[in-house]
């Protein structure tokens, strides 16, 4: 990898910029390790990027996922609590685990832990998903960018136009007038 970019460079720097890059290369080593096709490709200033987007979505499913497991726990005891007589000793000890673990959810609801436990835990799936993506659009952007590693931006990119009269067949005829427009010249 190293002597690969390393010959690419002295080419170019010797005018030859017609290296061969493959695309599916750049593919297949993004999808080994997210970022080495943007390496590949010699555009160091996106690794930052797609590793700080992969530590910013474990961040957000690690902290959804222990929010889940915090009401999912809550929700259990309270449940338990609410199948149980209040004046039961499994209500008592039910009671005093939920007071002892979590003192701030001891007056919550069930229908409101089962809410939070539920939407943390559809935060925490969709993370996953979004995390899933993004790993797939590294290896596009991968792909992509090896496509056009080589593309030639030259000067001779230009857009001509002139006016166009068109009185060809038309002028033997009174009855029809000539055409005007106006003509379009691309080159690239």
């Amino acid at each position: 990898m190293l002597m690969l970019c390393l010959s690419a460079q002295v080419l170019r720097a010797q005018g030859k910029d017609s290296v061969a890059h493959s695309p599916t290369k750049a593919w297949l080593m993004s999808a080994v390790v997210p970022g080495l096709g943007q390496a590949y490709n010699q555009r160091y200033w996106k690794i930052p990027v797609v590793y700080g987007g992969f530590v910013a979505f474990s961040y957000f499913i690690q902290t959804n996922n222990f929010r889940y497991k915090l009401y999912l726990d809550a929700y259990d005891i309270r449940f338990q609590m609410e199948q149980l007589d209040k004046l039961s000793e499994a209500y008592g000890a039910l009671e005093k685990q939920l007071e002892d673990k979590y003192p701030q959810l001891k007056n919550a609801p069930a229908n409101r832990l089962q809410y939070y436990k539920n939407s943390y835990r559809r935060d925490r799936d969709f993370f996953i998903i979004m995390t899933v993506l993004f790993y797939i659009v590294n290896m596009v952007d991968a792909a992509v960018d090896a496509h056009f590693f080589t593309y030639d931006i030259s000067n001779d990119l230009s857009l001509n136009w002139q006016p166009y009269v068109n009185e060809g067949i038309y002028a033997s005829s009174p009855q029809i007038k000539p055409t005007v427009g106006l003509n379009f010249n691309i080159t690239f």
